[in-house]
């Protein structure tokens, strides 16, 4: 007979993994609470049994689906007062501006927006292929030249 006189398994493994599921989800709520509705700081706090910096520790940026136009990282609004005076942030380089200052994200371009328009993706592909071209022009040139010489 075999008796287990004390137990390998965290006995708080089950509660701990229950905790963090549950910290997940009222930090989900919170931020679906902050971003989506005009219900103030205070009420979202007590809605969700929280102090005001509490909530405060579990609110994230918005992301706003562009890109700094200095490195190219996704900007996001740090706060509602900074979306509603259109004031963006980058988390990497720190740069802020508004949301028509910064460049449309390459994950969702999709070549819509505004009939006629090209969106700076558009313009730099054109570049390319353009130089592309260029340079194979410039190595058959090369080739053709070669060739004649040979002869």
């Amino acid at each position: 007979m075999f008796i287990v006189t004390r137990s390998r398994v965290n006995p708080t493994y089950g509660s701990t993994m229950a905790a963090a599921r549950q910290e997940r989800n009222i930090t989900r709520r919170a931020n679906d609470l902050y971003w989506s509705s005009d219900e103030s700081v205070n009420r979202i706090a007590e809605r969700l049994d929280l102090s005001k910096s509490g909530l405060y520790g579990m609110i994230g940026p918005l992301a706003a689906g562009v890109e700094c136009p200095i490195c190219g990282a996704e900007v996001a609004y740090p706060n509602r007062t900074a979306r509603d005076r259109d004031v963006l942030e980058c988390p990497d380089c720190g740069w802020e501006g508004a949301y028509d200052e910064t460049v449309e994200s390459r994950e969702e371009s999709t070549g819509g927006g505004m009939p006629g328009s090209v969106s700076w993706h558009d313009r730099d592909r054109k570049r390319i292929v353009f130089g592309g071209a260029l340079i194979g022009a410039a190595a058959g040139l090369a080739v053709v030249r070669l060739l004649r010489r040979g002869r």
